[in-house]
């Protein structure tokens, strides 16, 4: 079976309570992951990169499965343009790796479900 790494990819931001949130999240998925693999990474404003991070798994010459989960909540450009690009790229650059994009986060039923749960909160 081919091995696996998992990266968790967000915007990124300057704010510390935003890498913090972010940090957070990838913390917890590679807890509940099981024994995968599991990095975080940004598109921008923000290290590492997406490029650092392929790289630092690229690097073992390994052949391996990298898969990437967008941290992202609609289809924008980055997922519809760039980050397939920065892929497609660094497929090239390690054709060793199976670089697979994931969705975001997008139209999901449990988003809803969480929103409500906010209002709920509130009132």
């Amino acid at each position: 079976m081919q091995e696996q790494a998992i990266i968790i990819l967000g915007h990124g931001s300057k704010s510390v309570d935003a890498i913090e949130d972010f940090n957070y999240i990838v913390k917890t998925f590679s807890e509940k992951s099981g024994n995968r693999r599991v990095f975080g990474a940004h598109m921008e404003l923000t290290d590492p990169s997406l490029e650092a991070v392929v790289s630092e798994i690229g690097h073992s010459e390994k052949n391996e499965q990298v898969i990437v989960i967008p941290y992202f909540l609609y289809n924008g450009n980055h997922i519809k343009k760039d980050i397939p690009g920065k892929i497609e790229k660094l497929q090239d650059q390690y054709p060793h790796l199976d670089i697979k994009l994931g969705e975001p986060i997008g139209k999901e039923d449990r988003m809803v479900e969480l929103l409500l749960q906010k209002l709920k909160e509130i009132q």
